[in-house]
């Protein structure tokens, strides 16, 4: 079941987070900055949302979505997770969509995700293109010299 991310919830978040097999030391810790700024501020302060798919009390994945600032109509998914365990079962495919369906509620237009280009985000880059996302732009070299930034969008509306 998809809800809305609770204080509750942010210790498996973490886990999630820190099991994903993708995710460096400081992009885990990024994870906990705005797991506690999206708990401090809320998410309208914050500017961060983050759902989760939850099976009894425990969380499968989660999704941390938000307007992007200075734009229109713009949202950001800043990142996805799904815990080892339940990959490959749609746990993601329904966090993506409900993070649409919310973007797309609050006025949103499109949804952009970054991702890197590296070979171990190769499943992530083919799941953004088998839910319906465009690949838009590739910055070579952003992250570090071979890391790659490739950029996705899902418009809403035209």
């Amino acid at each position: 079941m998809i809800a809305i991310a609770t204080s509750a919830d942010g210790a498996q978040i973490q886990d999630i987070a820190a099991r994903a097999g993708v995710f460096n030391a400081e992009e885990v810790a990024c994870v906990s900055l705005l797991w506690d700024e999206y708990l401090t501020q809320g998410p309208v302060v914050s500017g961060y949302q983050f759902v989760v798919e939850r099976e009894g009390e425990r969380v499968l994945g989660w999704a941390c979505y938000g307007p992007r600032a200075l734009t229109t109509g713009v949202f950001d998914l800043y990142w996805i997770a799904v815990a080892p365990e339940a990959r490959r079962a749609g746990v993601g495919r329904r966090l993506l969509e409900a993070s649409e369906a919310a973007a797309c509620a609050a006025g949103g237009r499109m949804l952009v995700a970054e991702t890197s280009g590296t070979p171990q985000y190769q499943a992530t880059r083919q799941f953004y293109l088998g839910t319906g996302y465009a690949g838009e732009a590739t910055i070579r070299d952003f992250y570090r010299p071979g890391d790659d930034l490739v950029i996705f969008i899902k418009r809403f509306q035209d």
